[in-house]
């Protein structure tokens, strides 16, 4: 509960917060500019800033790319770690494996991709049976679930597999790099998992809005083909937002 005496940052943030719990600004729906809120409360820009920062610290709202700040959607998300490999499936559907699951949760994906070619660091030497400081590509990508930050993932494959091929370029393969793989004769047939909790790191906060306290769910993915590891991928999630799911046994839907 706030007073007049309280800061004028603070009873903005009030205002919004109680607007927000009132449905005033549902989960997913953009607040006013910041240049609305400084005439509606008569504020300085830094004095919204604050008032928003305070919101974005209860995990209310979050900045949005291009959108201003967005309310946060409170439900999760499940992550089908079993199935995203299935190739059939994938290649049926004709689309990258996590686009796919986020469209069949009803939410709309987005993601941006970058290239670079790097030396391999001992783990991931090790994983792909590489030597350290043997050349790797690495596929890095920031993922968007409805315009707010959700997930990173960063492949790592032997620069020598996928030199000069759709892998090597910052761009989306329709049909997912498991597929397009697949293609090239490295069908993959099974994979070893390693999944940890860490905090962020600055960067990784800052890249997926994380708030304060919130960990991230890793998963390490080696996948191999009939010859051997073809690549690793390293996904990070704030565990507010997802759930890592497996389905054991003979039988798995989808």
């Amino acid at each position: 509960m706030t007073t007049r005496s309280d800061p004028l940052y603070e009873q903005m943030a009030a205002a919004l917060r109680e607007q927000i719990g009132a449905g005033v600004y549902g989960p997913g729906s953009k607040l006013p500019s910041e240049r609305t809120l400084m005439e509606r409360f008569g504020a300085s820009r830094n004095t919204v800033r604050l008032g928003l920062k305070r919101l974005v610290t209860e995990g209310l709202i979050f900045p949005s790319h291009g959108q201003g700040y967005l309310v946060h959607r409170q439900d999760v998300l499940v992550y089908n770690a079993s199935r995203s490999e299935n190739h059939d499936r994938r290649v049926s559907a004709g689309v990258d494996a996590w686009v796919q699951d986020i469209q069949e949760q009803g939410r709309t994906p987005s993601q941006t991709i970058a290239v670079s070619i790097e030396k391999a660091s001992p783990d991931i030497a090790v994983k792909l049976g590489l030597e350290a400081g043997d050349l790797v590509l690495v596929r890095r990508r920031l993922r968007f679930v409805d315009g707010q930050p959700w997930s990173t993932e960063d492949s790592y494959y032997p620069n020598s597999l996928v030199k000069n091929t759709l892998v090597a370029e910052p761009a989306d393969i329709p049909e997912g790099v498991i597929a397009y793989m697949a293609s090239m004769g490295y069908t993959q047939v099974r994979y070893v998992d390693d999944v940890t909790a860490v905090m962020p790191n600055p960067k990784q906060a800052d890249d997926l809005a994380v708030e304060p306290g919130v960990p991230l769910l890793v998963r390490s993915r080696t996948g191999y083909a009939e010859s051997g590891p073809v690549r690793v991928t390293v996904t990070a999630m704030p565990t507010d937002r997802n759930v890592l799911r497996y389905e054991l046994g003979t039988r798995q839907n989808g």
